[in-house]
């Protein structure tokens, strides 16, 4: 969250999957962990950096009333509980029930996902445990498309006809966002366009995992120009937000994300501001009028610079 913080991100959602760890022997009598207690130690920090970052933020604006030096917003963190879906369907319904009991107290829990290998199970092994959610109020991602697939049921290639099928049941479904999106048939795709849910785009870590750059001497940049979507989702205006996927494992943050996209499509200051102040409609937690004075902000910086 610091990282995150200094990268002047002000809402970041992290996912988990919960996770039952050996403890410390010297300080409990107990083994292990319960997942619980994983998450709960998650939220209590995601708490205290949350105020420590906002009395910052007071304090930095108390001492520069008079100052036009820049303040960044304090950091709002988030969470979402993972499903992996190479597990069972016993295991999405206690990460799912986990997070449904959990979030009737806490803030911090602000939707649910399934991610994960994607050649694994198939989204219909989970459906009832997402369905669970739902009913319960709980957003929902779910990582899609990101194995070739046929263009329709049809298709001979038979993993591919199962890519189609599964990528097919996710849309049907429509969950509140998708993640990555990546290698949807051009028919699914006209069918998003037609009925939009927004997408989570990770560039770098699209790049990587496609072997895009492999293909440009190592270049992110050219490996960002063959992306299969991006380009197409920008052109059209699709709902979409950047994010770094796992910022460490790819060597990433948001700052880099967003410079890589700008150079990539051509885009200025201006064009890219909007995607990002676009994507504050994605934003799972819809408690008071945290939505509403991001966009403000935003918005008032992309003034700030159309004006100059």
């Amino acid at each position: 969250m610091d990282d995150a913080a200094h990268d002047n991100v002000a809402y970041i959602e992290l996912r988990t999957g919960p996770k039952v760890l050996l403890k410390d022997y010297r300080s409990s009598d107990e083994e292990y962990s319960t997942k619980k207690e994983y998450i709960n130690t998650i939220i209590n920090i995601m708490g205290e950096f949350e105020r420590t970052d906002y009395q910052r933020y007071q304090n930095e604006i108390n001492t520069n009333k008079s100052s036009e030096e820049y303040i960044r917003l304090p950091l709002i963190p988030r969470l979402l509980i993972s499903v992996d879906r190479s597990g069972t369907l016993n295991q999405a319904m206690e990460n799912v029930q986990l997070a449904i009991q959990m979030a009737q107290t806490s803030k911090y829990i602000v939707g649910v996902e399934l991610g994960g290998n994607p050649m694994r199970n198939d989204f219909e092994d989970f459906i009832s445990a997402f369905d669970l959610a739902r009913k319960e109020g709980l957003p929902i991602a779910i990582h899609c498309g990101e194995v070739p697939m046929g263009n329709n049921e049809l298709e001979v290639d038979e993993t591919k006809r199962k890519a189609y099928q599964e990528a097919e049941s996710i849309l049907h479904n429509k969950p509140d966002r998708l993640g990555h999106a990546l290698l949807l048939s051009d028919s699914l795709m006209e069918t998003l366009i037609q009925q939009p849910i927004p997408i989570e785009c990770c560039p770098t870590s699209n790049i990587m995992t496609l072997e895009l750059a492999n293909h440009t001497n190592g270049s992110l940049l050219d490996g960002m120009k063959m992306h299969p979507q991006l380009g197409k989702w920008i052109a059209k205006n699709y709902p979409i937000s950047i994010n770094t996927d796992d910022s460490g494992l790819f060597c990433t943050n948001l700052t880099k994300e967003l410079l890589l996209v700008s150079k990539a499509y051509h885009l200025n200051e201006i064009e890219l501001g909007n995607i990002v102040l676009n994507s504050i409609a994605h934003i799972f937690d819809s408690t008071g009028d945290m939505k509403s004075r991001l966009r403000t902000y935003i918005q008032d910086q992309i003034a700030s610079i159309s004006s100059t």
